[in-house]
Formats: C-alpha cells, sequence, structure tokens
C-alpha cells in the first residue's frame, strides 16, 4: 500500500480540506478522487500527491466546461 495526500478544494469552505489514504497504486487514488468528484456538486477539483511529488489535478466537470 502505499500513501497519499489528497487535497480537496470545495466551494463550502476557504480553505481546502487535506485527507491522507492508502491505497494499492496510482490509478486506484486518481479512480477515488473521479468518483468523489462526481458524487459532489460542491467540490471543484482535487489533487493527489504522493510524497513531494503532484501526481495529479482532477476537476469537476463543471469547471472543465467553463
Amino acid at each position: 500500500m502505499k500513501a497519499y495526500r489528497i487535497v480537496v478544494h470545495d466551494d463550502r469552505t476557504a480553505t481546502p480540506v487535506e485527507l491522507v489514504a492508502e491505497m494499492a497504486h496510482d490509478a486506484r487514488v486518481t479512480e477515488f478522487c473521479r468518483q468523489r468528484l462526481a458524487s459532489s456538486a460542491y467540490v471543484t477539483s482535487i489533487e493527489v500527491w504522493s510524497g513531494a511529488r503532484k501526481l495529479c489535478q482532477l476537476w469537476s466537470e463543471a469547471r472543465q466546461a467553463a
């Protein structure tokens, strides 16, 4: 298992929420974050970090369309 830091940007809060998750691999954490984005109208983007390396930043569909 690998440890990841997940930074959730939410319209309801001024400060992003930081989560720590242990998952099997990079593809699994990315899929988890995509599901999180799809399930919330308030989450605007999610950053995924592995140590000091930013793996990706995912944006909500509404933000991508704008």
